[in-house]
């Protein structure tokens, strides 16, 4: 699913009119606080920076079931929430479940175990033996056993009732004969390898197999996708929401300013300009958070903003960040990104199954069948049907030649398929690997990179503070106070923009480590196709 190009989401810089930021808003205290910084002193008229949010905003029902409204929106849940709600997820979901239960239906029915009953009955007239002229019917009870290599088992037991007129001119006695009989068959039909039978099931199982694969893999890739853009929007929202309440400080230190006895009266109207110009951009942002989390809530499957709560979440490195710092942590996480991922598994049982079909198609130069079957006859007529209290057993052979074009072209395929497959899990190790290197080297950059930061907006919020009194001294003009919160604002944005990208990349971490499927227990090939676990939205 791919993302609007209307909301591109920033990367390297921020989204848009950023120009306008640096000159602009706020102070260093964002809504989230850094996990090992200090409040910055204030003074009577120092920056506020970004209000702390209030607990109607922010805090969320922490007890009950993560899938019950009101929903806790942070990237764990977001990530259950578009497992279990979202239609798109959900109908390539079944349609993977279609896939396999297709395969199952194609192998029970070629490996199959069948009860079955027989009703006959003959009308057989014979002039040479002694002009018999009569009915015999037959009922018997069988089981039959195929096995999809092709062998057969069958095996039925019964019995029979026959009446029998002979010609009175050639029979002594009684001319008519009754009798009940009972009957036992059996046949057993074995394959050997390169029998047509199994090829032509074989061939038909990879397409069975190719189909189930392909939902499979679309199954993976498209919950994958939707949950990449889901937390993209997830960031984004948060993004703008940290914006809102930066220029919220900005605009609250300016009418703190306003009201100070001792600002000059023509200075005034200045302030309420910039004022008035902090105010126009937090409406805008304000629209452009709200629009975003319109577009989470439709990857999530939900549609009334009012059913969720959203978790301003705090800086802090995750584990794996740090796990990744030595080479055996990061050689752990790759390990454990292939384990999370069931792409491999998917492919490595693609790998497995087309080898089985060359082998076959190698050894499948002759089409060898043997077999073997009788009959008992415990009762039965003893003048009509001189076999009764008798017994017949037969074996035989058959071998043909298979056409040696189908052979090939069956080898020939199933090549290039364990070669396609082997590739495509080369890329997505390459793939992996390399999110997983480069995303932690850009998060412990952007780490160093935001402790800088806090330093320069403590050094700015001082400055500030004194730069109010040289104001208030008569030492400065308006414009050079405010200009010097500009600075603050400046650098306020660069570390929205440093604690944005951290988000993303960490998102970026999530996806590539696999943990995407280990939060909803998604597994293919087991019993389960996925369930979301029983948390809480804590």
């Amino acid at each position: 699913m791919s993302r609007p190009d209307s909301h591109p989401i920033p990367r390297s810089r921020p989204p848009r009119g950023w120009s306008i930021l640096r000159a602009l808003a706020a102070g260093l205290l964002l809504a989230t606080r850094p996990a090992t910084g200090s409040e910055e002193t204030r003074g009577p008229h120092a920056p506020s920076g970004a209000p702390t949010p209030s607990p109607e905003r922010s805090r969320v029902v922490a007890e009950g079931p993560v899938l019950k409204p009101p929903y806790l929106l942070n990237l764990e849940n977001i990530v259950r929430l578009a497992f279990l709600k979202n239609p798109t997820v959900r109908a390539a979901r079944e349609e993977m479940k279609a896939a396999k239960h297709g395969l199952e239906e194609f192998r029970a029915n070629l490996n199959r175990l069948e009860p079955y009953v027989e009703l006959r009955s003959d009308l057989s007239q014979f002039p040479n033996r002694q002009g018999a002229f009569g009915d015999a019917i037959e009922s018997v009870v069988g089981v039959q056993k195929e096995t999809f290599e092709g062998s057969i088992l069958k095996t039925e037991v019964g019995a029979s009732y026959s009446y029998f007129d002979f010609n009175k001119a050639l029979v002594t006695g009684d001319s008519t004969e009754t009798r009940a009989s009972t009957i036992v068959r059996t046949r057993v039909e074995v394959p050997f390898l390169g029998s047509r039978r199994r090829q032509d099931r074989i061939i038909a199982q990879a397409f069975q197999e190719s189909t189930a694969r392909k939902a499979q893999l679309d199954y993976l890739k498209n919950y994958r996708t939707l949950v990449e853009s889901a937390l993209s929007y997830y960031n984004l929202m948060i993004y703008y929401r940290r914006l809102v309440e930066l220029y919220q400080g900005w605009s609250a230190d300016l009418e703190t300013l306003m009201k100070d006895p001792r600002v000059k009266e023509h200075d005034r109207s200045r302030v309420e300009s910039v004022r008035s110009t902090s105010e126009s951009y937090r409406g805008q942002y304000l629209a452009r958070e709200k629009e975003y989390l319109t577009i989470l809530l439709g990857y999530i499957g939900v549609e009334d903003p009012a059913e969720v709560r959203v978790e301003m979440p705090l800086y802090q490195l995750s584990p794996v960040v740090n796990t990744a710092r030595s080479a055996e942590g990061l050689k752990s996480l790759i390990d454990r990104a292939r384990l999370n991922n069931p792409t491999f598994r998917v492919l490595e049982d693609a790998i497995h199954n087309t080898e089985l079909q060359h082998t076959q198609a190698v050894r499948g130069k002759l089409d060898v069948t043997t077999f073997m079957e009788g009959t008992l006859f415990p009762v039965g007529s003893e003048r009509f049907d001189d076999r009764y209290n008798g017994w017949t057993v037969g074996a035989g052979i058959n071998v043909r030649l298979n056409d040696h074009r189908v052979r090939d072209a069956t080898r020939m395929k199933a090549e290039a398929q364990i070669r396609q497959f082997r590739a495509e899990i080369e890329a997505e190790e390459i793939n992996m690997r390399r999110k997983i290197n480069s995303t932690t080297k850009a998060i412990w950059d952007n780490d160093d990179n935001r402790t800088q930061m806090l330093e320069v907006g403590k050094r700015k919020a001082a400055e500030y503070v004194q730069r109010q009194a040289d104001y208030f001294a008569n030492g400065i003009n308006i414009d050079q106070l405010l200009g010097t919160r500009s600075d603050i604002t400046s650098n306020g944005a660069n570390l929205a923009n440093i604690i944005y990208n951290t988000a993303d990349r960490e998102a970026t971490l999530l996806l590539a480590l696999g943990q995407v499927y280990e939060l909803v227990g998604l597994r293919i090939g087991d019993e389960e196709t996925g369930e979301v676990p029983t948390t809480t939205g804590k």
